[in-house]
C-alpha cells in the first residue's frame, strides 16, 4: 500500500532543534511531540532507569512542583506526558502558548526531587511484584530476550533487583547524556500556523543547550 504524507514544513534551529510543523485546521487543536532521536543504551544490572527518567522529567522543575506542574496543565484542559524519549502535549490551540511553556519547562529545567525519586521508584517496585503473575508480562519479556538476545538493550526487561540498584545519579547522567536539542526533534501538529510554531518553538527551546558528558 502507498503512504500519503500530509503537506509538512521543517525548519533547524541554531541549536540544533529540529522543527516539523504540519498545519491542520479543521478542530482548534494543536499538539507538541518532542523526539529524542538516541540509540538505545545497555542498562544491564540498573535496567529500567531510562523509564523512570522519563517519569521523573514531569515531577518538578527548577520554578514548578509536581503538583503545581498537574494544576497548570488541568487548568487548561491539556494532556502532558514524558518518556525517556521526549514529551508529548496536546491542548485547544488558545491555550498552545501556555502548554508549550510548561512542556520546555518540563524538557529544559527538570529538578529531580529525590522525594519523587522515591515514589516512583516504589511504584515502578509495586508493578514488577504485581506482574510475576500476569502471562502477558511475562510472555512480554521472554519474546524481547529470545527476538534480542539479553545483551541487547531490546532484550533486556526490568526486575526487582535491578530497579533497586537505580540511584538517582542513574537518572541524572542519563538526562544529561541523552537530552540534547541536536539530535531532537519537534513535530508541531493542529491548528497552528508554519510562522506560529517557529517562533514559539524559538522563543521556548532556543535557549536549550544540552549538557555534555556525564557525573
Amino acid at each position: 500500500p502507498s503512504i500519503e504524507m500530509g503537506e509538512y514544513k521543517t525548519k533547524t534551529l541554531s541549536n540544533g532543534l529540529q522543527v516539523i510543523v504540519v498545519e491542520n485546521h479543521k478542530l482548534p487543536r494543536v499538539s507538541f511531540q518532542l523526539y529524542i532521536d538516541r540509540q538505545p543504551v545497555q542498562e544491564r544490572d540498573k535496567a529500567g532507569y531510562s523509564s523512570m527518567t522519563g517519569s521523573l522529567l514531569a515531577a518538578g522543575t527548577t520554578s514548578r512542583s509536581k503538583a503545581e506542574i498537574d494544576e497548570a496543565v488541568d487548568f487548561i484542559g491539556a494532556r502532558l506526558s514524558t518518556s525517556s524519549r521526549g514529551a508529548y502535549a496536546s491542548a485547544l490551540s488558545q491555550h498552545k502558548e501556555t502548554l508549550l511553556e510548561i512542556m520546555s519547562d518540563v524538557i529544559i529545567n527538570p529538578s529531580f526531587p529525590e522525594e519523587e525519586f522515591e515514589k516512583i521508584k516504589k511504584q515502578t517496585l509495586s508493578g514488577l511484584a504485581a506482574s510475576k503473575n500476569n502471562p502477558n508480562a511475562i510472555a512480554s519479556n521472554i519474546r524481547s530476550m529470545i527476538n534480542f538476545g539479553k545483551d541487547h538493550p531490546y532484550g533486556e526487561f526490568s526486575t526487582e533487583s535491578t530497579v533497586e540498584n537505580i540511584s538517582l545519579k542513574e537518572c541524572k547522567n542519563f538526562y544529561k547524556l541523552m537530552f540534547r536539542p541536536v539530535y531532537s526533534y519537534l513535530v508541531v501538529v493542529g491548528d497552528i500556523t508554519e510562522a506560529d510554531a517557529y517562533q514559539l518553538a524559538e522563543k521556548y527551546f532556543g535557549s536549550w543547550t544540552g549538557e555534555e558528558g556525564m557525573e
